[in-house]
């Protein structure tokens, strides 16, 4: 009986889990294989398209690294809560981010939605934006013969 599960919820990897998953991946690696979903009990197989297979590729690799493992669509809506946990800032800094129009929300009474596209958005500029400050600094100290 396959178990029920909210989806919003991660999949917390236990050590047999990662062990299984990196076993699975050493068989996926192999350029011959086939992939294909069995249900048993029915009697039939289904097998993956390309697509799928990448994204089923994907969260096997991540458990594989002992990684929690969450799958939501994109249009997914947070809450400020999750927003923070998935920036790993606080509550009070997604609202701030809210208020200075920095990242948008829609209202559901009187609790804050943040879509998750939005939030992946704003997570990609910032990260871009580290990433260019930190070359920067880079050549500053390259050129002032500082670094190692």
């Amino acid at each position: 009986m396959p178990r029920h599960r909210m989806t919003d919820q991660p999949v917390m990897p236990t050590q047999k889990t990662v062990e299984h998953v990196r076993n699975l991946l050493r068989h996926l690696d192999d350029k011959r294989a086939r992939f294909v979903l069995e249900d048993r009990g029915a009697g039939v197989s289904v097998e993956l398209n390309e697509d799928l297979y990448e994204i089923f590729r994907q969260v096997l690799v991540d458990l594989s690294q002992n990684r929690a493992v969450s799958i939501l669509p994109i249009d997914h809506e947070l809450t400020t809560f999750q927003a923070a946990d998935l920036l790993n800032v606080s509550r009070p800094h997604v609202i701030k981010l809210i208020e200075q129009h920095e990242l948008p929300c829609r209202m559901v009474g009187c609790h804050r939605r943040i879509q998750l596209m939005d939030l992946l958005a704003y997570k990609a500029r910032k990260d871009a934006e580290g990433k260019e400050a930190r070359e920067a600094l880079t050549r500053i100290a390259q050129d002032h013969g500082l670094g190692y």
